[in-house]
């Protein structure tokens, strides 16, 4: 569990897919909580919210350093419409012999 939120070594395909995959649900989970109103749901959905970015920063920074790539490309991530296609090529590319 502790190399989900380590920026060293890299990741391979699966271990990239299934962390975005989780945090997506997760992303999702956060949302309907701060939908809820109360605070105390509103304070769980930013500790589950801050995690998933955490992890999935953490993950593809890794995948990126697997693929052989800069890792200056998880600035894409950040922008609007591209970063759903940014994320779909970091998972596609494979490893760097």
């Amino acid at each position: 569990m502790q190399q989900y939120f380590n920026f060293s070594g890299t990741a391979k395909r699966q271990e990239y897919w299934a962390v975005l995959i989780i945090s997506i649900v997760l992303l999702i989970i956060g949302l309907v909580l701060v939908e809820g109103g109360s605070a105390l749901a509103s304070l769980a959905a930013l500790g589950i919210l801050v995690a998933s970015i955490w992890v999935m920063l953490a993950t593809t920074i890794r995948r990126l350093r697997d693929a052989g790539l800069n890792t200056w490309w998880i600035l894409l991530v950040f922008v609007p419409y591209v970063a759903l296609v940014a994320q779909i090529v970091f998972g596609v590319i494979g490893s760097k012999e």
